[in-house]
């Protein structure tokens, strides 16, 4: 007899710890049944932003006839037509364009073809902020602040500017050149 109460006390703890366990797992699924419930049904069924849509995934089917961003103009402040403007372009040679308002221009990347690159260049020194203008005769950007210098696609090829150019993200749609003010998922370069 009295090695019997021995016995029962182990199968005791146990079973009261798996009580405890059983009402954990009964109480926290009570729980988020009930936070489930309680989330108001509106924050579910807001319409989705086609703007951050269709700037992060423009191959999207409800992006099909949306424009993201804002329209690029010319130097002259004319809006850009695709099927004229790709013609006059020369690849490895940014294009400077209008549009977005943080920036008086903002560079488009020419690719081989010519074609736009889905970024372009916004000319603002990464080393104090300075506007890097192209210099044609170089075939590179040039800091006038303190001598930085990046290439055609804006990376740094000479300090003190720690990080290339910032980018922007471009769209290419219904004959018209779209400038996002957001960098592209991916950098490209």
């Amino acid at each position: 007899m009295a090695n019997q109460p021995a016995r029962s006390f182990p199968h005791a703890l146990l079973s009261h710890r798996r009580r405890v366990l059983l009402r954990y797992l009964v109480g926290g699924s009570v729980g988020a049944i009930a936070l489930g419930c309680w989330r108001p049904k509106a924050a579910l069924s807001q319409p989705t932003d086609l703007e951050n849509l269709c700037s992060s995934y423009p191959a999207n089917s409800r992006c099909a006839d949306y424009l993201p961003g804002v329209q690029a103009l010319d130097l002259a402040e004319t809006p850009i037509a695709v099927d004229t403007f790709l013609p006059t372009l020369t690849p490895d040679i940014p294009t400077p364009v209008k549009g977005l308002p943080e920036t008086d221009l903002t560079y488009l990347v020419i690719t081989a073809g010519p074609a736009i690159a889905p970024y372009a260049l916004q000319p603002i020194c990464t080393h104090l902020g300075c506007t890097v203008p192209w210099n044609a005769e170089q075939n590179r950007f040039i800091c006038p602040c303190h001598g930085s210098q990046y290439d055609n696609q804006g990376r740094v090829l000479h300090g003190p500017a720690p990080r290339s150019l910032p980018l922007v993200t471009v769209v290419v749609k219904q004959n018209q050149i779209r400038l996002v003010d957001r960098a592209p998922a991916i950098d490209p370069r």
